[in-house]
């Protein structure tokens, strides 16, 4: 993101130089307590030109750790952990009943009416769509994003037993090195349009900078948009994260059970049932006896076998 951090600071010298009326810098006789900045960093020679350097680096660096601190933040905002207050508990509960409609609108669209090519394309754009709202009404939540995760979650639940917040961190770890780049490939795509937002948004400190009224107003509506657009994107990415999320819990869960120890699924009506064990398990609570599977470690050395059968 160090691009967009030097464009964030290079529109606002744009703006700034384009504010300030162009003057003649006279920098002799300048007293050293009220020199002007370009008179400091020219008296002393190539010293100031490499402090003044160092200090725009410096700022450069310190803005884009601030939005990587920041990141976090916005994802949470994103995903509907706000504050529990009247004002925003009241617009959950409009953005809830917002989505459950564009919900509705999607499930009538998945069945076209015809076998037009359009209307089918248009039916597959909706059932994938569809996908990223959790079944039910009390589990809609009031923003795209955290409507995303709990559609993920709720299948693999329903699917394999298991509780994703609980079974990632250990299923990441047992997985192909390939598949932990790519999913940490998208982990950083979801971070970056997180701090693409955040430079969306700081672009309104410089509104003050243009001179005239209707500028400022036409200049802040398209930060504002950028913003939107920029939502939209992180959006974007969480779902196709969900999506990566949930194929790795059906390509690789055999992985997880192995390596706890856990005797895999045999049937899949077995498997909701093995796969909740295999939660309590892990959240440390009271659950039924199970007896461990351990695979064999093929780096120790096995007991040897004579042709018969029976060991020497």
């Amino acid at each position: 993101m160090s691009g967009a951090v030097v464009c964030f600071w290079l529109v606002g010298i744009v703006f700034y130089l384009a504010s300030t009326r162009p003057r003649r810098i006279d920098c002799n006789g300048d007293d050293a307590t009220k020199a002007h900045p370009v008179c400091l960093m020219t008296r002393h020679g190539g010293f100031g030109i490499g402090v003044t350097t160092a200090l725009a680096l410096g700022i450069i660096v310190m803005s884009a750790l601030l939005t990587v601190w920041c990141a976090p933040g916005v994802l949470n905002l994103l995903s509907g952990a706000w504050p529990d207050v009247p004002l925003l508990r009241w617009w959950a509960r409009r953005r809830i009943a917002a989505h459950r409609g564009q919900r509705g609108k999607l499930v009538a669209a998945m069945q076209p009416t015809t076998n037009d090519v359009l209307q089918v394309r248009r039916a597959a754009a909706a059932s994938a769509a569809r996908r990223h709202y959790p079944k039910g009404s009390a589990t809609l939540q009031p923003t795209r994003i955290a409507n995303a995760l709990a559609a993920a979650e709720q299948r693999v639940a329903e699917r394999h037993g298991l509780d994703m917040e609980l079974c990632w961190r250990p299923l990441v770890e047992v997985v192909d090195p390939a598949v932990r780049t790519r999913l940490e490939s998208a982990s950083s795509l979801i971070v970056t349009r997180a701090q693409a937002v955040l430079f969306a948004a700081g672009l309104l400190a410089w509104t003050w900078l243009l001179p005239a009224w209707w500028t400022q107003v036409v200049y802040a509506v398209s930060c504002l948009l950028l913003v939107g657009l920029a939502c939209r994107a992180v959006a974007a990415a969480v779902e196709a994260y969900c999506d990566a999320a949930e194929d790795t819990f059906l390509l690789h869960r055999t992985n997880l059970y192995r390596a706890l120890g856990f005797p895999l699924p045999t049937t899949t009506q077995a498997e909701p049932g093995e796969g909740r064990n295999l939660g309590m398990y892990l959240a440390k609570r009271s659950l039924p006896p199970v007896t461990f599977d351990w695979p064999a470690d093929p780096a120790l050395p096995q007991p040897l076998t004579t042709p018969g059968g029976g060991q020497p």
